[in-house]
């Protein structure tokens, strides 16, 4: 086992997340972010994978290894979304 990713999840903070999804604010700031509404599968599936194997340390450290390599080859595919205001005080 690797140091570099933890070997618990919590069940709990995975329920918090996906309803925090699911609520009107989440759903809000999805809209805002991307232009629509999320159907929030990131959040069911770690939810699913923690009632399932939230005992396994094995197994908990490769899902986190996974998700970081997910994200990490998500936000090299997406690119910057917002630009950056060049900020002048002489304008």
């Amino acid at each position: 086992m690797s140091a570099k990713y933890p070997t618990t999840m919590s069940c709990r903070e995975a329920f918090d997340q996906l309803t925090s999804c699911y609520s009107i604010g989440g759903q809000f700031r999805n809209y805002y972010r991307h232009g629509d509404f999320t159907s929030c599968d990131k959040q069911v599936s770690k939810f699913k994978f923690c009632i399932v194997h939230s005992n396994d340390p094995v197994k908990v450290q490769e899902w986190y290894k996974e998700q970081a390599s997910n994200n990490k080859m998500l936000q090299n595919s997406t690119g910057i979304i917002w630009q950056e205001r060049e900020t002048d005080p002489k304008k």
